[in-house]
């Protein structure tokens, strides 16, 4: 039995399955301008051909992160300074809260992730000649 890796380039990403991840992916799906272009070139470039999103999305979501802990904190203290109850309270549902918000903010990435990933295959689909 051969192996199925065996022909393959070594720096070509694989997939699933040993498959090439990106088939044709040395082809450009943008013009060469834009690939060339610098992140505040590309933040103005009003023809939408190459998008910021997928660079800051790391950026965004620790922004989200910060804002959503800074959110607890506050909450948790103001709780506590209206009365010991309602700091109680806040000490259980609070973390709950941040819990699910991280997570929540987390899917919403994954998501926005996932469409320009498919935009991309699309792009890539349409290189080679499939529609």
């Amino acid at each position: 039995m051969t192996d199925p890796h065996q022909n393959q380039d070594p720096h070509q990403p694989q997939g699933q399955y040993g498959q090439p991840s990106h088939p044709g992916h040395h082809q450009q799906m943008y013009p060469p301008r834009l690939a060339q272009m610098g992140f505040f070139a590309r933040v103005f470039d009003l023809s939408f051909n190459h998008f910021v999103t997928t660079s800051l999305i790391k950026v965004i979501f620790v922004a989200i992160l910060a804002f959503q802990t800074l959110w607890a904190l506050i909450t948790l203290i103001s709780a506590f300074n209206t009365s010991a109850t309602a700091g109680l309270l806040a000490l259980f549902l609070v973390p709950l809260g941040l819990f699910f918000g991280v997570l929540l903010t987390r899917v919403w990435m994954e998501l926005l992730i996932v469409i320009f990933k498919i935009k991309e295959d699309l792009g890539a689909i349409r290189n080679r000649g499939g529609f």
